[in-house]
């Protein structure tokens, strides 16, 4: 899948507002603030007006999927108040114009969305690494489902690691011929359940595909990557009580690790 990203900036020419109205999570330790923040930037720059960083912390930027933010909600306060990690979710509902879909559809149909969605990851990843709080070598770039395919796909030297949840990472109904944008070393977190609904093996809209329901032979040869198989788990994966320890436990053994 070939990505013109300068003709789709010229496109989507309201990109900005992925990133005015992205959802942001800073922990109270990063400076003079009492309790932790949920807001946007603009939001959090006008309630801090002083505000002064005593330290740069990692950043996990989150892709959403095609349902909006409802998962990011739940993982930016784990990701926050527990792995001490700054949450960055770009709202891509506020691009103008911008595709959709009601699956099942042509694959071209979703590769007018992937394609966005790698322009609007390219456009707030570049933004965000001019902010002065935070830590550059402890990027991750994290996607859920349909940010999943975004996330994993990307290619940038900037990010350290990835956090893939409710994608199976591999060739299916919803992206073909699939190629990770990752390092073969760069760790990796996928997350999924037996029973998803969009990606398992045994799911409908993946009849005419061999899949597996999982990213082992995508991530085979990567020495840092995890896969974790959820047994009786459907595409809502935060319903399953181990998600939350996995990612925690994901970021924690590799911020700041070489």
């Amino acid at each position: 899948m070939e990505i013109d990203i300068k003709k789709l900036l010229k496109k989507y020419e309201n990109i900005d507002d992925t990133y005015k109205y992205a959802y942001i999570g800073i922990p109270k330790s990063l400076g003079n603030i009492k309790k932790n923040f949920f807001g946007t930037l603009d939001e959090f720059k006008r309630k801090y007006p002083n505000f002064r960083a005593k330290k740069k912390l990692p950043l996990v930027l989150f892709m959403h999927g095609s349902a909006g933010l409802s998962k990011g909600e739940i993982y930016k306060r784990y990701i926050v108040s527990e792995a001490k990690c700054i949450f960055f979710a770009p709202n891509s509902f506020k691009i103008k114009k911008r595709p959709t879909y009601l699956s099942p559809m042509p694959l071209k149909k979703y590769e007018k969305v992937h394609k966005l969605r790698q322009v609007e990851l390219d456009y707030n990843l570049k933004k965000v690494l001019k902010l002065d709080f935070i830590d550059k070598k402890n990027i991750f770039l994290m996607g859920h489902s349909e940010g999943g395919v975004a996330a994993s796909i990307y290619k940038s030297k900037s990010v350290k690691a990835r956090i893939i949840t409710a994608f199976s990472c591999e060739h299916s109904y919803f992206y073909e011929n699939i190629k990770l944008g990752s390092r073969d070393d760069e760790p990796f977190l996928n997350i999924i359940g037996t029973d998803d609904e969009y990606f398992a093996r045994d799911s409908i809209l993946n009849r005419d595909y061999n899949v597996d329901g999982h990213g082992v032979l995508t991530l085979q040869n990567n020495i840092n990557a995890k896969i974790v198989v959820l047994g009786k788990t459907r595409h809502d994966i935060t319903q399953n009580i181990y998600v939350k320890d996995e990612i925690i436990n994901f970021l924690k053994l590799w911020k700041n690790r070489e």
